[in-house]
């Protein structure tokens, strides 16, 4: 007994390329929901009077994001790393106490970065919900 398993077949073959094809729209989507988490953050540190940039940059400039695409066998993992960069400014070694506090005034005034991220979450899963439609 013999069947035909040609749509079977074609049905797999294209399941396998799914990943393949989400990698470049997903990419899309973690680097948009970056760059508005960026964003967000840096409004909460220009709200704060003794973190923000006046005459020279304050922790507000040193803020950025980095995008990395990880693939091994057919799987993707894409990360973003948001937050203060040394490399770009020197004021961001002040973000632990912009962020926490210390025992002096003035430290602890910027919201928690967490709290961008979570405010940016809802975006970020209409963006891929979008960017995936018409995959399966």
């Amino acid at each position: 007994m013999s069947a035909d398993t040609s749509d079977l077949d074609g049905l797999m073959r294209d399941l396998r390329k799914i990943p393949a094809d989400m990698v470049p729209k997903m990419r899309g989507v973690v680097a948009k929901s970056a760059l508005n988490t960026k964003k967000i953050m840096v409004k909460d540190v220009k709200r704060s009077r003794h973190f923000r940039g006046k005459k020279k940059p304050g922790l507000d400039a040193s803020i950025d994001y980095d995008l990395k695409v990880l693939q091994f066998g057919g799987d993707a993992e894409i990360q973003a790393e948001i937050g203060p960069n040394p490399a770009r400014n020197r004021a961001a070694g002040l973000a632990v106490i912009a962020y926490y506090g210390t025992s002096k005034p003035g430290g602890g005034t910027v919201r928690n970065p967490e709290d961008a991220m979570l405010e940016e979450a809802p975006n970020f899963y209409e963006y891929a919900f979008k960017a995936t439609e018409g995959l399966l």
